[in-house]
């Protein structure tokens, strides 16, 4: 299967829809790549980096995970997630957030573990990465006064998504751990939308969406038998969700094409 010539003529079928950015890699090889260097607004993948710095952070033994943080009860971000659901519930562990964060995209847990290490540190510790060109992390989620944007690129967010599972397998220890909210992640109909894992059990999809007014991306790890293959599918301008969520969907579904045809 030509993997490149296949997601050219996807992407074509749906240039006059969509804006896009694409990358594809198996870790060490570029496999396909269209605009992955154009930067779009993150929003839910800027979620990314903030679970990397504090994972990466336990893994040195500067943090403990198990550490509790008060969250007051008023005033919690509604949308997706769980904690302004249980207002009632106040202390919560660092790695309950970092799960709420990932698998269900909640945007309290996340400000508030922005919070706990702070705005500038992470900033800071963005730009000593090889990718601090791709990912800009500007503000708070739903801060909307501040006039900033989050932004990625497609080849930004393979990069920090493929530094996370690395992570887990320099520290085997912590290697579940880190995967778990991946592994958990609920929304599902991005690019293994077409893909049932529990009809392919040795296929297992790491994923990280994004939703918003007019975008729709996603980021996942693809694992089938021995190989593994990282994607970023990053879609603006987005008039037609049901469009956008077929793009994804294909996607997801040539690259694991590819991968059987291995």
């Amino acid at each position: 299967m030509d993997l490149p010539q296949e997601l050219k003529r996807l992407n074509e079928t749906y240039a006059e829809q969509l804006s896009i950015g694409l990358f594809i890699s198996d870790g060490t090889r570029i496999l396909a790549a269209e605009k992955e260097d154009r930067p779009f607004t993150a929003a839910n993948l800027n979620k990314l980096p903030i679970y990397l710095y504090y994972v990466e952070s336990a893994a040195k033994g500067q943090l403990d995970l198990s550490e509790e943080i008060d969250i007051p009860s008023e005033d919690r971000i509604s949308g997706t997630g769980v904690l302004h659901l249980v207002p009632h519930i106040q202390r919560w562990t660092v790695n309950d957030l970092l799960i709420f964060m990932i698998a269900v995209s909640d945007h309290e847990a996340t400000n508030h573990l922005i919070a706990k290490a702070g705005l500038r540190t992470i900033q800071e510790w963005i730009q000593t990465k090889p990718w601090a060109e791709e990912v800009h992390l500007r503000r708070y989620l739903m801060d909307y006064t501040s006039g900033l944007t989050n932004e990625i690129t497609a080849k930004g967010a393979v990069a920090v998504l493929q530094e996370i599972i690395d992570l887990g397998k320099r520290h085997p220890e912590m290697k579940e751990q880190i995967e778990w909210p991946f592994l958990r992640q609920q929304f599902r109909n991005g690019l293994p939308g077409y893909l049932h894992e529990k009809g392919i059990p040795i296929l297992e999809i790491l994923n990280k969406t994004e939703e918003d007014t007019d975008i729709r991306h996603d980021v996942a790890l693809f694992r089938y038998k021995e190989q593994e293959i990282y994607v970023a599918a990053l879609a603006s301008d987005v008039q037609d969700e049901a469009l956008a969520y077929a793009w994804l969907q294909e996607v997801g579904r040539l690259v694991f094409q590819y991968m059987i045809d291995q």
